[in-house]
C-alpha cells in the first residue's frame, strides 16, 4: 500500500528539475497537504510536473505510485507545424468535419505553394471566403515559440521575412468583437489516457482581449491583433478602463457567457462546435501515441470566434501558463488545478488513498486485484465529482492498485492489439453543425496495449 512505501509520510511533488516553476502550482500542491521534493534528502517523489516533456526512460521507470504530467509523444500537436500537417491529413480523409483551422503552410518546405496561393489572392479551398476580406492578410508564426513571440501580419509576400521554421496561415479578418476589441478563448483540456481516448474539458476558462481597438488599418500593432496577455500587459491600454471590457485584458468564461446572455447572443451551437473541435484535434494524432500508465496531458486550446460565432482553432499549448496576474487568473486557475488533481485521483491531505492508476476496461484483467480496484460505476461517480471538469469522450476506468505499489509498469510490445475508435458524423456548413459530445461513425485505427 501507499503506507508500505512511505509510511505515514506526505505525498511529495516535484516541479521541473530544480524546483523552479509556477508559484500557483506549488501553492495548490501545498494546500493539498503535499510536501515539495528535496534532492538533498535522497527521497522519492509521487508527482513530477515539468514544463517540457520527459525522456522516454522516465516513463519506463515509473513506479505504480508515481505520476508525471506528460504522455510520450502527447505534445506533438503543440508544435504548430505538426498541427497544420495533422489537420490537413485528417481534412483530406474526413472532409469538412476538419474545417475548423485556417488554411496554412509550413515554411520553408511549402514556400512555393504559399507563393502560388498569394498570387491567386484567395484561400486554397475557396469556400471560406466570406470570413476574409478581398485582399488576403496572412499571419506568420514561428513553430516552436510561445507567448506571441515572433508573430507578425503581412499582405504581400515580399513582406515575409523569417529565419526559422514557420507556419503561415490565413488571418481571420472578421473576428467577433466586444466593445470593438478582439478576443480569443483559452480552454483547458486534460487527457488522462489515450488508450482509450479520454478527454476532459474544464467548464471555466479565459477570454483574452487585445488592448487596442481592432482595425485592419495597422497590421503592425500587436495590441490590436494579438491577444496574448504577455504582450498586452505591456501595452498602454492595459490599465485603462476600456469600453465594455474594463481594465486589464482577461475575462472568465462565466463573464463571457453573461455578456452573451445580456446581448441576446445564443451561444449553444458555438459551444457544441468548440467541443467537437477539441475532440477532433486530439483524434488527429492519437495513432502516434503509445499506451502508458500513470501519466496525463494538460493542454491549453486557443480558439478564436469569428463574427458569425464560428470557432477557429489557433493553436494547442503544452503546459499552459499558470501565472496569477489578475482576478480572472485567480478565479480560474487555482480551482482548476485542484479539480484536475481530484479528477486524476491524487490525494488530498494524505488521506491514504494515494494515486489512482489509470487502466482501460479491457486491461483490467487481473482477477487477483479485483478486491482493490474500483468498479466502472464507482469510477464514473468519482470522476463526475471532480469539480468543473466534464468528460467529452469515452469512459476511462480508474483503479486503485496497492498490491502493485512496488512493481514497475512495463509495456509488452508482444501484447499490442489494434483497435478502433469512432469519429463523429459532423457536417460543417453555413447553417448547421451537428456536434454530439460522443463519437460515432467512421473508424480510425488506434493501438491499445495490455499491461504486464
Amino acid at each position: 500500500m501507499f503506507e508500505e512505501c512511505f509510511g505515514n509520510g506526505p505525498f511529495i511533488f516535484r516541479i521541473n528539475e530544480n524546483g523552479s516553476g509556477p508559484q500557483l502550482l506549488a501553492q495548490v500542491c501545498l494546500e493539498r497537504g503535499w510536501r515539495e521534493f528535496s534532492p538533498e534528502l535522497n527521497e522519492s517523489w509521487n508527482l513530477w510536473w515539468r514544463t517540457s516533456g520527459f525522456p522516454v526512460s522516465h516513463h519506463r521507470n515509473l513506479y505504480a505510485w508515481q505520476y508525471i504530467n506528460h504522455i510520450p509523444r502527447g505534445s506533438t500537436i503543440c508544435r504548430k507545424d505538426n498541427l497544420v500537417r495533422y489537420l490537413r491529413c485528417m481534412r483530406k480523409v474526413y472532409g469538412s468535419i476538419y474545417d475548423f483551422s485556417p488554411h496554412g503552410y509550413n515554411l520553408p518546405l511549402e514556400y512555393t505553394k504559399l507563393a502560388a496561393e498569394c498570387s491567386r489572392g484567395r484561400p486554397g479551398s475557396g469556400k471560406d471566403d466570406k470570413y476574409f476580406e478581398d485582399k488576403p492578410i496572412w499571419i506568420c508564426k514561428p513553430v516552436a515559440q510561445s507567448q506571441g513571440r515572433g508573430i507578425f501580419l503581412f499582405r504581400k509576400l515580399s513582406e515575409l521575412n523569417y529565419d526559422t521554421n514557420t507556419i503561415v496561415q490565413r488571418y481571420i479578418e472578421k473576428p467577433l468583437l466586444i466593445g470593438g476589441y478582439k478576443f480569443d478563448l483559452r480552454l483547458y483540456v486534460c487527457i488522462p489516457s489515450y488508450h482509450p481516448v479520454t478527454i476532459y474539458m474544464y467548464r471555466e476558462g479565459l477570454a483574452r482581449f487585445g488592448t487596442d481597438k481592432f482595425s485592419l488599418s495597422d497590421l503592425r500593432n500587436p495590441f490590436r491583433h494579438l491577444t496574448n496577455c504577455s504582450i498586452n500587459k505591456l501595452g498602454p491600454g492595459y490599465t485603462e478602463m476600456k469600453d465594455r471590457i474594463g481594465s486589464g485584458c482577461k475575462w472568465t468564461l462565466r463573464q463571457l457567457r453573461r455578456y452573451f446572455q445580456q446581448a441576446g447572443i445564443s451561444d449553444w451551437l458555438m459551444w457544441q462546435r468548440i467541443t467537437s473541435l477539441v475532440i477532433l484535434t486530439v483524434l488527429s494524432h492519437v495513432s502516434q501515441i503509445p499506451s502508458t500508465v500513470n501519466c496525463f496531458e494538460f493542454f491549453g486550446f486557443d480558439v478564436l470566434i469569428d463574427s458569425s460565432l464560428r470557432p477557429w482553432l489557433l493553436e494547442v499549448n503544452l503546459s499552459p501558463a499558470l501565472s496569477n496576474d489578475c482576478d480572472a487568473d485567480r478565479l480560474v486557475k487555482k480551482p482548476m488545478l485542484h479539480d484536475m488533481f481530484d479528477l486524476l485521483g491524487l490525494p488530498l491531505y494524505n488521506t491514504g488513498l494515494s494515486v489512482f492508476d489509470i487502466f482501460t476496461e479491457e486491461n483490467n484483467e487481473n482477477k487477483n486485484d479485483q478486491n482493490c480496484k474500483m468498479s466502472l460505476t464507482n469510477t464514473v461517480s468519482v470522476v463526475n465529482a471532480a469539480g468543473r471538469w466534464r468528460r467529452k469522450h469515452k469512459k476511462s476506468a480508474v483503479s486503485r492498485n496497492p498490491s502493485a505499489v512496488r512493481s514497475k509498469s512495463r509495456v509488452n510490445s508482444a501484447n499490442v492489439q489494434k483497435t478502433y475508435i469512432n469519429l463523429p458524423k459532423v457536417q460543417v456548413d453555413n447553417k448547421n453543425f451537428a456536434a454530439p459530445p460522443y463519437l460515432i461513425g467512421t473508424k480510425v485505427p488506434l493501438y491499445q496495449t495490455r499491461m504486464t
